[in-house]
């Protein structure tokens, strides 16, 4: 790997959502969303960890375009201003293809992909192969990396990666020895046959340097509470939790009915919902009218006052009721009743309650510090881009 030469060389309110946290909550609360990462980067830390896992079909269905003088020493790729031969991005996509079948190897199948014969000759969609695909996710990869190590080279990021690199060749010892392999046969069938040791070590500390830098990044993003309410205020009904009842009764009409039966079987049944919801508002209990109302098969479901639906989220919520449940007027014993034409029902939905539980500001939290680091990650890659020679 090396780095092309530049034209021009340089140096290098009314209501009360949140509680205060404290600074050991906000730790740990760091310490969980950092351990699972959000998806969209979390290969920043896998090739890292993922000579852990290594499945050495890869080294028999990936197979070189080139020879081996060309792999070794011409450039394959250009990612920003780095350019990595053949043998150097092989690291990347050996890694990516083997964190994809750490995934959904056992269902590799079921996604078109036939783990026993080359990549290359197998079509992943009209304008790319196999090998095509899993090329591109370690390009869009290295566009990472390349963008985060210039960014800490700028900020003046100091990281050693001494202590990264020896975890990581004890971890490949260990492996090799499981599987009975030399250490050189093991870089070969994790990494791809022109692999060495030599080359992985760069392309590890190249890794390393840049996660470091993203952990920097990473644990300097802060959440403030008044964000926290400001995402809140923005969008309460994302976030409020709904109690509410609810009863749905079913046209009844024969397998063969024509149109007109169907119409006058919806229309005994709008009536029978009306009938439901006048004795409700005379006082009659909810639940008991749906034992009355239901048949034989569902009684059970509401013997022990299966009506109630308690703690939903607006996108659990059925979207025929959703926003009549979560609108800003709903009151207590609003009723209301849905027609379906499509499934010919009626629901009869009451509303009981809505409210905010704070155990919620942990959601809010991460789903600010995700769009921040997103943003932020996004703001670094703008300009990177990747090029296959």
């Amino acid at each position: 790997m090396k780095k092309k030469d530049k034209a021009t060389p340089e140096t290098t309110e009314e209501k009360k959502v949140v509680t205060r946290y404290d600074r050991k909550m906000e730790e740990r609360r760091k310490a969980e969303a950092k351990a699972k990462r959000d998806e969209k980067w979390f290969r920043i830390g896998c090739v890292i960890a993922a000579v852990l896992v290594v499945v050495f079909l890869a080294y028999s269905v990936i197979r070189p375009i080139v020879e081996k003088y060309a792999a070794v020493n011409e450039i394959y790729i250009t990612v920003g201003d780095y350019e990595f031969t053949q043998q150097e991005f092989d690291y990347y996509t050996y890694t990516v293809y083997n964190e994809w079948l750490d995934y959904y190897g056992s269902y590799a199948s079921l996604f078109g992909l036939d783990t026993s014969t080359d990549i290359a000759n197998q079509t992943y969609s009209d304008d790319m192969t196999w090998k095509d695909y899993f090329e591109s996710e370690a390009a869009e990869v290295l566009i990472q990396y390349a963008a985060l190590t210039d960014a800490a080279n700028e900020a003046g990021f100091e990281y050693e990666t001494e202590d990264d690199y020896t975890s990581f060749v004890e971890s490949v010892e260990e492996a090799a020895a499981e599987n009975d392999l030399t250490v050189s046969a093991y870089y070969k069938a994790a990494y791809g046959q022109y692999a060495t040791a030599e080359v992985v070590e760069e392309q590890f500390r190249f890794c390393a340097y840049a996660s470091g830098y993203y952990n920097e990044l990473y644990d300097g993003i802060e959440v403030t509470d008044e964000e926290i309410v400001e995402e809140y205020q923005a969008d309460p009904s994302a976030y409020d939790y709904v109690d509410y009842r609810v009863f749905t009764l079913s046209a009844e009409y024969e397998e063969e009915a024509d149109e007109d039966a169907i119409t006058q079987a919806m229309e005994e049944t709008g009536t029978l919902a009306e009938e439901f919801v006048e004795r409700l508002e005379d006082g009659e209990d909810f639940n008991e009218l749906c034992l009355e109302y239901c048949g034989e098969d569902d009684e059970a479901t509401y013997e022990d006052d299966g009506s109630l639906l308690e703690a939903v989220r607006y996108s659990s919520v059925s979207s025929a009721y959703a926003e009549w449940l979560f609108d800003d007027d709903r009151e207590a014993d609003d009723v209301e009743i849905v027609e379906d034409e499509d499934s010919y029902t009626y629901t009869i939905v009451l509303f009981v309650d809505r409210y905010y539980d704070t155990e919620i500001n942990d959601e809010i939290y991460d789903n600010i510090f995700n769009n921040k680091l997103d943003a932020l990650m996004e703001e670094l890659t703008a300009d990177y881009s990747y090029t296959f020679s």
